[in-house]
């Protein structure tokens, strides 16, 4: 179970949550994440009739007492659950990315108790942003996953459930760093990077693949197809 589990439905619908109440010092990780909503539904821009783009890396900074309890949680498994929760908000507010999204806490003794601060900026990652059916004419490899187009542009690209990842899939049966897909001159191939579940490549289950136009990988529930050709696929 995560951290934000069972909070979900008692989120009042102001995004101030528990920080508006007077005398309260007690965060919880839900008012961390309406905190992440504020700002990236602040920062978000729109770049055309087509396309809203938001930053991608999130700076939570807040009091020690703060910070340590943060820490007794487990840090890392919450910004995990914290990154994942707003790339999901962004797909629903329809906002697209430069790169993963990444949630990192930072300790800061000149900031009161309860009060945590959040701060954000684009961070270019190794892929490209989502893209649409009006996209231009494309020289890369692509990957299609859930009805949504990602260019690979880099050599390598890392796809789990980790937030550093470069493509983030939010599902319980794929491992935080789940496979690879590599772009060679001869070849584009899918490696399995040791995950807990597998990777299937066309329903087999493999622990490396060459990839060829249509191939159907699949890493826990989640269908990703992949595009050989330059073309936008409809």
């Amino acid at each position: 179970m995560g951290f934000l589990d069972g909070f979900e439905s008692k989120i009042e619908k102001t995004v101030d949550s528990v920080f508006s109440r007077f005398g309260s010092k007690n965060i919880q990780p839900v008012d961390l994440m309406r905190l992440l909503e504020r700002e990236i539904n602040d920062k978000a821009t729109q770049i055309d009739q087509e396309k809203t783009m938001a930053p991608n890396e999130y700076r939570l900074s807040m009091s020690t007492p703060d910070f340590d309890q943060v820490i007794k949680w487990g840090a890392e498994a919450l910004a995990n659950e914290l990154s994942d929760k707003l790339t999901n908000y962004a797909e629903q507010q329809h906002y697209s990315f430069s790169g993963p999204v990444v949630v990192i806490f930072e300790e800061n003794t000149d900031i009161p108790q309860g009060r945590p601060q959040v701060s954000s900026q684009v961070v270019q990652g190794k892929i490209a942003p989502v893209t649409d059916d009006k996209s231009s004419p494309r020289d890369f490899p692509v990957l299609e996953i859930s009805g949504r187009q990602y260019l690979l542009t880099a050599a390598k690209t890392v796809i789990g459930r980790g937030s550093d990842c470069d493509i983030v899939i939010d599902d319980p049966g794929v491992s935080r760093h789940h496979v690879e897909i590599e772009i060679t001159p001869q070849h584009v191939v899918a490696r399995d990077m040791g995950s807990t579940n597998g990777t299937y490549v066309e329903g087999h289950l493999v622990p490396a693949a060459s990839l060829i136009d249509g191939n159907t990988i699949t890493i826990g529930r989640t269908r990703m197809l992949f595009w050989a050709g330059s073309e936008p696929r409809n």
